[in-house]
């Protein structure tokens, strides 16, 4: 079998991906399945039935080893959930915040019973990586949120449970040599020097490029960052590991030593930078293809990008089988393969018949990148980059210089008359990079908004196209033009369907004690805020995935001093009308503002808002209420408004002329009230489409 460990690591990945969408009892009887068919196929074709019966055999083999793991470690794990806990292990990795508090991450043993790697927060200390500790608190399994999926994201890298409520911390600290502790501190070292000669800006991008650390980044400029195609730089991955391993060969190849010191001397540079970028998948994926590659020669054997490939996914996996839900892990796979494989064999097949140059290649090879990971963004990203395979070529070669200035000056230890001037010119780089990016996320065609079931089902549809035109046509290049001619199309119908749509749609957010409402239709918004703005990333988020960048208005009905310069912040992106406070708030204006008295009234974004006071706004859309009202006590209105709604922390009662009722009340439970369903303590989407049918949504 030609490229065996591909095809084998391909259906290998294939199957884990299944697996994480069953329980363990559908994952045991599909193996079984998936194993009867290979053996039949075997018995009834023979030797021509080998491939696919292998790929097959991998494919069950990581179903079945994905119930396993999920049924006797990751449960045997989240059983504590909600009890009091003691762990004792070593830290491995920790960051601090403001207010003198530090978040840590642990592996040590639950009570004497499991091993497991726990976060938690406390009070600043001197503890470091590599020192003994001994936590006790209530443990509690991570959970999603509409800004955030904590429990996802932290599943798929091996940690499944935070103590809260610490009660108890105390660390001993580690006396012998820690080569973590080290690296880490070097890097904090760089990190000091980075800062010392950029401005805050520069300082995130090369912190972000280097070390993948983007906490420095601001929201608005990740989200330009990511619009312009070049958000995947801030992930450390196979170029920035290319980068090194090149920069370290220029030495060693020149060596009198033979070629398996040579080797041995490259894994050093390796294992250091894996280290201080925090052992990344993508980091640890790059590292081991890296080692493949450079390694063949050992072994008289001809490195191959699909075989490493398909090794790595399995090393990597192997251990931590949830990792196949990482986006970082799923889109280094798909970029590799995409420029690895699949760009490769496209544009062979069109040298058939057309000369190609340097620079079309390279388009080719961004197209198929875009294309290839296109699925991928759609599972975890509000949006997609359509400009990527232009912006590419133009950003590539100066982030390219970016990396190697970082780079240089990690290596030499950030030597002043080295890091300063090197830094200087790669301050004015990402200068250049940032105003690119802010033009480029500036163009509202330039990135496609993934909030609609519209544009998922039209995603879900040019994959399965795509994939039929591959096996039926079996040629590289028609599959090629047809993936990007059907990108082209879910471009067009995405921008055309968010226009011509007659939808208007209530979204309800609830943060803590902060409440904020979107209302909306297909062009533009209105954010209404309730007390304080501690629900505006979450509002914002949903105008993001919506594709609204026009807001008509921005309501501050309560606590305008605290949520103005929140809301100012993070609808930078946005092209803002009008902010509007109560008369009450007059003196808190910033900037060109208007005021409302209550009980007034007024259009905006296809709906009119009546304001009645601090507490309580309905808003009428096609003659259905929405009601908002963020404390428990009791409300009548009559006559025009036609709706009685109390609510007493059991159910509503309410008047049946009234279509639609949604209440916040000061619990922060959310409640939606459909045909006399309801829907207690989730943020809710309420919307009033073209034909007046009403349908209701958590978000």
């Amino acid at each position: 079998m030609v490229r065996k460990m591909a095809y084998i690591g391909s259906s290998y990945l294939i199957g884990l991906f299944f697996a994480s969408f069953l329980n363990i009892g559908a994952n045991i009887l599909a193996a079984a399945s998936v194993v009867v068919v290979a053996v039949t196929s075997l018995i009834l074709f023979g030797r021509k039935s080998i491939k696919p019966s292998v790929c097959m055999i991998s494919a069950a083999a990581a179903i079945l080893l994905y119930g396993l793991y999920d049924c006797f470690v990751y449960r045997n794990i989240v059983k504590y959930d909600g009890c009091q806990v003691e762990v004792k292990g070593v830290i491995t990795d920790y960051t601090e915040y403001g207010g003198d508090k530090t978040a840590y991450t642990v592996k040590g043993v639950i009570n004497g019973d499991v091993t497991a790697e726990v976060s938690f927060f406390t009070d600043s200390t001197y503890a470091e990586i590599g020192d003994s500790v001994t936590v006790t608190g209530i443990a509690s399994k991570l959970k999603n949120s509409y800004t955030f999926p904590a429990e996802d994201y932290y599943k798929a890298k091996g940690m499944y449970l935070r103590i809260n409520r610490v009660s108890g911390f105390d660390y001993v600290p580690r006396e012998s040599f820690s080569a973590k502790r080290a690296l880490y501190n070097y890097r904090d070292k760089i990190i000091d020097v980075i800062g010392n000669e950029m401005d805050t800006d520069g300082k995130a991008v090369m912190e972000a490029m280097i070390f993948g650390d983007k906490s420095e980044l601001e929201s608005t400029q990740k989200t330009l960052l990511y619009r312009a195609g070049i958000g995947h730089l801030m992930a450390v991955s196979g170029v920035h590991l290319s980068v090194v391993c090149s920069f370290f060969w220029l030495f060693i190849s020149r060596l009198p030593i033979n070629k398996y010191f040579r080797f041995g001397f490259l894994l050093v540079p390796i294992f250091c930078f894996a280290a201080m970028a925090g052992f990344s998948n993508s980091v640890i994926r790059a590292a081991i293809m890296t080692i493949i590659v450079y390694g063949a020669s050992l072994f008289r054997r001809r490195a191959d990008v699909f075989n490493s490939l398909g090794i790595s996914v399995i090393i990597l996996t192997i251990a931590t089988p949830f990792a196949v839900r990482d986006a970082s892990f799923l889109l280094s796979v798909g970029g590799v393969f995409a420029i690895g494989v699949a760009a490769p064999e496209v544009i062979k097949a069109i040298e058939q018949k057309y000369e190609l140059g340097t620079f079309i290649k390279s388009v080719i090879t961004s197209v198929c990148v875009t294309v290839m990971i296109f699925p991928i963004t759609i599972l975890f990203f509000d949006e997609v980059s359509i400009a990527s395979p232009m912006s590419n070529l133009l950003l590539m070669p100066l982030c390219m210089l970016i990396l190697v200035g970082g780079i240089i000056v990690a290596l030499t230890g950030g030597v002043p008359f080295i890091a300063a001037p090197v830094l200087k010119i790669c301050e004015i780089l990402c200068e250049i990079v940032l105003a690119v990016s802010k033009f480029i996320g500036r163009l509202h065609f330039s990135y496609i908004p993934l909030g609609s079931d519209f544009i998922k089902l039209s995603a879900a549809f040019s994959v399965i196209l795509v994939a039929v035109l591959f096996i039926v046509t079996k040629k590289s290049a028609v599959t090629a033009f047809a993936s990007l001619a059907i990108v082209v199309f879910a471009v067009l119908s995405v921008n055309l369907y968010r226009i011509t749509s007659t939808d208007i749609s209530t979204a309800v957010f609830r943060d803590g004690s902060s409440t904020a409402v979107v209302v909306h239709n297909g062009n533009s918004a209105a954010i209404i805020d309730f007390d304080g703005g501690g629900a505006a990333s979450s509002a914002v988020k949903y105008l993001n995935r919506s594709g609204i960048y026009k807001i008509d208005s921005l309501i501050l009905n309560s606590g305008a001093n605290a949520s103005l310069p929140v809301y100012l912040n993070d609808l930078e992106l946005f092209d803002l009308s009008a902010v509007m406070l109560p008369e009450r708030d007059k003196s808190l204006a910033v900037g060109d503002c208007c005021f409302y008295e209550d009980s007034q009234y007024f259009d905006t974004a296809g709906c009119t808002l009546y304001f009645y006071n601090e507490s309580v706004i309905k808003v009428k859309c096609r003659d259905n209420d929405i009601i908002f009202y963020t404390d428990a006590s009791e409300y009548d209105f009559t006559g025009e408004y036609a709706a009685a709604v109390r609510y007493d922390g059991n159910s509503p009662d309410i008047d049946p002329d009234c279509k639609i009722i949604a209440v916040m009340s000061e619990k922060g439970e959310a409640v939606a009230v459909i045909d006399r369903t309801v829907h207690i303590g989730e943020n809710v989407k309420i919307t009033v489409k073209g034909n007046g049918e009403v349908t209701s949504e958590t978000l």
